[in-house]
């Protein structure tokens, strides 16, 4: 009995979401095997923001920019496939190298600017493991045109279990570099880090095959017109800027955190840790199901179903209560989750206070999260650009506010909540302006 293309369908159906959660999970496994070998320590805050850049660019390009290889990929099959995997090739290739090294050499004022409260020594280290971790950013990156000519035949692995990867590689080489080599500064998760990344890289190479593998060698053998990379590269830079708005709001917390004492900033981030996992979950199940819908209905008729717009209230108002529960057992939570090794019950204390505030964002973030997506689906991504300023804007706004009113980690924490609700805000306006805009118009026309 033969398997046919329905029942693969089928076990692709099941495959990408179970992946997707396998990777969400080891994210989260990362998380706690840093809490055990570091704790709260400076070591790890170092480690926080050396690798957070190399570690979002990594993570938020990787979907828009196979989608963008995939169509071209897919378009070139049809006329000249050899000239169009040329070209995806030699755009990732030249994308990736001259962000890597634009981030190398800059890291001096990155470690200023993203860092300012740090010792000279704290930030002189912060250099040296920031230029390690953006390897972690230059293999995942490599490994994006492999991901989708395989997705373009169809094939889901190893592509939907890249961050599976690349976190499971990460805790391999951060337990082996600890208890084999007894590496317990800062070096140790950066170099686990670049490890990950290559492992993410490395699985794709062996996955392609002998000849898929010879077909990239030819492809980069010869140079192609640097106008027929120019489409590709605007519309990969359009997304990096966007998606670096996006992580703003984190990136600035953690500058503010760096100079309010050891401990601090590595009790945010485990908060942080905790708030998008399930924010990631509640996001993630909900677009599975909500997104190829919403996507066809936009398509026919130009607009979200009602019944659309019911699920998404019905998801925010689970993922506002889901939240409210956290905040209520945030303790026994952090506890249950990370007290262990090097983190103590003074690091349980402080996360969990930070963690409870932040759970209190769960709601509007989970709804800012399907509202871009409904924008994406209309192709709208330069509104998704002008709302990601917005809200670097006003989380910018809120933390100078806290600062001028000396607030400490907590208040810190709870701007979170009031950015994310910001957001929300513009981002219904902007979904729903249009339909406005098309209801006032159909009466005056009635009229």
């Amino acid at each position: 009995m033969t398997t046919g293309p329905s029942a693969n369908m089928l076990f692709n159906k099941f495959l990408i979401p179970a992946l997707v959660a396998a990777g969400l999970f080891a994210g989260f496994g990362r998380e706690i095997v840093l809490a055990y070998l570091f704790g709260t320590t400076r070591e790890v805050e170092i480690f926080r923001v050396a690798f957070g850049l190399p570690s979002v660019f990594s993570d938020s390009l990787a979907v828009s920019f196979v989608a963008i290889l995939i169509r071209i990929l897919l378009v070139g099959e049809q006329l000249r496939p050899a000239r169009a995997l040329r070209n995806a090739a030699w755009a990732t290739l030249a994308f990736a190298c001259f962000v890597f090294l634009l981030g190398v050499i800059t890291m001096p004022w990155q470690a200023m600017i993203l860092a300012p409260g740090m010792t000279p020594d704290d930030q002189a280290r912060l250099v040296v493991a920031g230029q390690v971790c953006w390897l972690t950013f230059l293999f995942v990156v490599l490994s994006l045109p492999i991901r989708a000519l395989m997705s373009a035949r169809g094939r889901v692995w190893p592509g939907a279990a890249s961050q599976l990867m690349r976190s499971g590689g990460f805790i391999m080489a951060a337990i082996a570099l600890v208890f084999v080599f007894h590496w317990r500064d800062i070096m140790a998760p950066a170099y686990a880090a670049a490890m990950g990344g290559a492992t993410v890289l490395g699985v794709h190479i062996i996955a392609l095959g002998t000849r898929d593998r010879k077909r990239f060698a030819v492809s980069l053998s010869s140079l192609p017109r640097f106008r027929d990379l120019v489409p590709i590269l605007s519309a990969i830079g359009l997304v990096l800027v966007s998606q670096l708005f996006l992580s703003a709001g984190r990136l600035l917390d953690r500058a503010v955190a760096s100079g309010m004492g050891e401990g601090m900033l590595a009790g945010l981030e485990y908060s942080y840790s905790l708030t998008m996992a399930v924010a990631a979950i509640l996001a993630t199940s909900a677009n599975l199901t909500l997104a190829p819908r919403m996507g066809r209905a936009i398509r026919d008729t130009g607009a979200l179903a009602g019944s659309h717009v019911v699920h998404i209230i019905l998801i925010v108002v689970a993922a506002t209560a889901i939240g409210g529960v956290l905040a209520f057992v945030a303790e026994p939570i952090t506890r249950l989750v990370f007290q262990r090794g090097a983190f103590d019950n003074a690091a349980t204390e402080l996360t969990s206070g930070v963690f409870r505030l932040h759970a209190l964002s769960l709601g509007p973030l989970v709804l800012a999260l399907l509202l871009a997506q409904v924008l994406l689906l209309h192709g709208r991504q330069r509104t998704v650009l002008t709302a990601a300023i917005f809200k670097t804007i006003f989380k910018i706004s809120s933390l100078w506010w806290v600062l001028q009113s000396n607030g400490d980690i907590f208040n810190v924490a709870i701007t979170l909540a009031w950015t994310e609700f910001a957001m929300s805000v513009f981002l219904i306006v902007a979904v729903c302006g249009p339909t406005i805009r098309n209801l006032n118009t159909a009466e005056g026309q009635d009229s």
